[in-house]
C-alpha cells in the first residue's frame, strides 16, 4: 500500500473508519416523561389492533410533521440499507444489477419478502439476539463460551417464522446439554445464577432494567428489592455444571428441593428471608413446586398477552434497528421515568405485534414498507437550537456485518488456524480466532447500546488498515487471483474499474466528484495496479464502510 502517495482527498476518505465526526443525528422532537412525582402505575398491555405500512406512516406523520421533509433514498441505497437490516450484509454486484432491472410498481415490497425468505435473514437476527445475550455473561473460568449451537438454533426458528413468545418460552424454560438443546444457552452460560437470570430476564424480554433492586429499592424507577428477590425466586431451583474448557458441553437441571433465600439488607452473611415466586405486575406463585413448574410459570407470565412490557420491548428493539434509534434508549430500559419518542407510533406498534401473536417477520415487513424507512439519514452539525425531528439516524455495523461486507466485496476467507495443543504450562488454551472471530473482536459491540455509544476504537482501524490476511486482498498483481486482479484484467477502460469497485464495495456508484478524484489518482500514478490497490484500500477504509445509513 503507498497511501502517503495518495491523492489527499482518496486518503481522506480512510480517515472516517473511527466515526462521523462532528456529524450527529437530528434529535426527535415530540418527547414525552411521566408526570414528576407522580405514582409509578402498571401500564395496560396494548390493545391488539393489526397495522398496514400506510396507516404507520400516518401515525409518523402526525407525531413528527417536519420528519416527511426528508428525501426519499435511491434504488442503491435503499436496497443497501434493506440487505443490512434483512441478511446482516450489503448487496451483491448481481442483486444491484437485477433491482436497478426491475420497474414493478410493488419492486420494494417484492424485494422484502425475497430477503425475508433467505435463510440468511435468520442467522443475521440470530447473531444479533445472540450478541444481546453474550455481552452480558459473565466470563467464567477455565472454559471458553461458544454461542454457534444457539446461533443455528435461532436461525432455523426466526427463518421458520416461530413465534417470538415461543422463542422466548424455550430461552427461559429449556434444560439439556447445551450441545443438544441450544435453547439451554442463557440459563446455562448465566450459571443458573438466579439473581443474573432475574435481572437478563427482565431487561432482554421486557426493557426492564431491575437489576439496580438486588440490593436497595430502585432509587429512580418503581422496582422495590423484594420485587426482585422474587423474580429470582423463580430459579431457586435451576441448576448448571459447566464442564472445563467445553462451553457448550454446559448441561441444564434441575434441583430436587430448595427456596429462594432473600439476603437480609444489613448483614449478608445472615441466613436469609424465604420469598415465594412472584412477577413484576404483583401476581404471585407458590412455594415449592418443581424447576420445571416454576420456569414454566415464569416463561408464561413473560410472554402473555396482557403482559404490558413484552411487545413494547420487542418492538422498541426492532425500531432501533430499522430506524436508527428506539422509542426508548437504550432499548433496554423502557424505564418509567425515562423520555419515550413518539410514544402513539410505539403503542400502535406493540398492538400490531400483538394482534398477529408476535409475528417476527410481519412487524418488520410492516416497518420497511414504510415511505418512513426509505427516507434519507439527515445529518448536521450539532445545534440544539435548530433541531428538528430526524428521519434516520446512520448505524455503525455489527462485528459480524463488518466481517460480511468484507465477504461481500473482497470474497475474504474465514480462516480458522490450527488449535494449540494443551500443556502443563497451559491446560486451557484458547480455542483459535478465525478471520470472523477476529473482525467481532474489533468491531462487536452490545447491540443494547445507544448508537452514539458504539464503540469507534484504534483497534478498528489498525485491523482494517495493517491486518495480514486483509492486506493480501487489496494486491492487484495478476498471480494473487484476487478480486481486484480479476477486476483489472475484466476492466481495461479506467473508469469502468472505478464504477464496478465502487459498486462492490459500497454498493453504489462513485459520485461525479469522487469518479474525477480517482481517475485523477490513476492517471498520476504511473502505476495503475497500485493506484486501484490504494481506491480498494480507502473504499474498504471509509466510514462509509462501516456505516449502516
Amino acid at each position: 500500500m503507498r497511501l502517503a502517495a495518495c491523492h489527499p482527498l482518496i486518503a481522506a476518505w480512510a480517515w472516517g473508519l473511527l466515526g462521523l465526526g462532528a456529524w450527529s443525528a437530528i434529535p426527535v422532537a415530540g418527547q414525552s416523561t411521566a408526570p414528576a412525582g407522580s405514582a409509578p402505575q402498571t401500564p395496560p398491555p396494548p390493545s391488539a389492533t393489526k397495522l398496514v405500512g400506510a396507516e404507520l406512516d400516518a401515525l409518523l406523520s402526525a407525531a413528527s410533521p417536519r420528519a416527511s421533509e426528508a428525501g426519499s433514498l435511491g434504488d442503491a441505497d435503499f436496497l443497501r440499507r434493506l440487505s443490512f437490516d434483512l441478511l446482516g450484509r450489503q448487496p451483491t454486484l448481481e442483486e444491484q444489477q437485477q433491482f436497478a432491472q426491475e420497474s414493478s410498481p410493488h419492486k420494494y415490497a417484492d424485494w422484502v419478502e425475497r430477503l425475508l425468505a433467505r435463510e440468511e435473514f435468520g442467522a443475521n437476527w440470530a447473531d444479533y439476539w445472540c450478541d444481546v445475550i453474550a455481552f452480558h455473561v459473565p466470563p467464567p473460568e477455565l472454559t471458553y463460551l461458544d454461542y454457534k449451537p444457539l446461533k443455528k438454533w435461532l436461525a432455523v426458528k426466526l427463518n421458520g417464522n416461530m413465534p417470538w413468545d415461543e422463542v422466548v418460552r424455550d430461552l427461559i424454560t429449556a434444560k439439556g446439554k447445551i450441545q443438544d438443546q441450544p435453547a439451554a444457552t442463557l440459563v446455562g452460560y448465566h450459571q443458573a445464577n438466579a439473581t443474573n437470570l432475574a435481572a437478563e430476564t427482565s431487561r432482554i424480554f421486557l426493557g426492564q432494567q431491575i437489576g439496580c433492586a438486588q440490593c436497595h429499592d430502585h432509587p429512580f424507577g418503581r422496582w422495590k428489592r423484594t420485587q426482585f428477590h422474587e423474580l429470582a425466586a423463580f430459579f431457586a431451583r435451576t441448576k448448571a455444571k459447566l464442564p472445563w474448557n467445553d462451553g457448550p458441553g454446559t448441561v441444564v437441571s434441575a434441583l430436587d428441593k430448595g427456596e429462594y433465600l432473600m439476603p437480609d439488607a444489613a448483614d449478608p452473611l445472615q441466613k436469609g428471608t424465604e420469598v415465594r415466586p412472584a412477577f413484576l405486575d404483583g401476581k404471585t406463585s407458590e412455594i415449592g413446586p418443581t424447576d420445571d413448574h416454576r420456569r414454566a410459570r415464569l416463561a408464561e407470565w413473560v410472554t402473555a398477552r396482557d403482559n404490558p412490557w413484552f411487545a413494547r420491548a420487542y418492538v422498541n428493539r426492532i425500531w432501533a434497528r430499522l430506524m436508527g434509534r428506539g422509542f426508548y434508549e437504550p432499548v433496554d430500559d423502557l424505564g418509567e421515568a425515562r423520555p419515550r419518542e413518539w410514544p402513539a407510533v410505539h403503542e400502535a406498534l406493540a398492538a400490531h405485534f400483538t394482534a398477529t401473536n408476535f409475528d417476527v417477520k410481519d412487524l418488520i415487513r410492516v416497518v420497511v414498507g414504510t415511505e418512513a424507512y426509505r427516507r434519507s439519514a439527515r445529518l448536521k452539525q450539532p445545534d440544539v437550537a435548530s433541531a428538528t425531528e430526524k428521519a434516520d439516524a446512520p448505524l455503525r455495523l455489527r462485528g459480524d456485518e463488518v466481517f460480511a461486507a468484507l465477504r461481500v466485496s473482497l470474497e475474504i476467507p474465514d480462516v480458522t488456524p490450527p488449535a494449540v495443543e494443551a500443556t502443563a504450562a497451559v491446560r486451557f488454551p484458547p480455542p483459535p480466532k478465525s478471520t470472523r472471530d477476529l473482525v467481532n473482536e474489533a468491531f462487536g459491540t452490545d447491540p443494547s447500546l445507544e448508537s452514539v455509544d458504539a464503540p469507534r476504537t484504534i483497534d478498528q482501524a489498525l485491523w482494517m488498515m495493517n491486518n495480514e490476511q486483509l492486506q493480501k486482498h487489496f494486491d492487484a498483481s495478476p498471480a494473487s487471483g484476487t478480486v481486484l486482479a480479476r477486476l483489472l484484467e475484466e476492466h481495461k477502460d479506467d473508469g469502468a474499474a472505478c464504477r464496478h469497485l465502487f459498486a462492490r464495495v459500497l454498493a453504489r456508484q462513485p459520485t461525479a466528484g469522487e469518479l474525477r478524484i480517482a481517475l485523477e489518482h490513476v492517471a498520476h500514478s504511473g502505476d495503475r495496479r497500485a493506484a486501484f490497490e490504494d481506491l480498494l484500500w480507502s473504499l474498504v477504509n471509509s466510514a462509509e464502510f462501516t456505516t449502516r445509513r
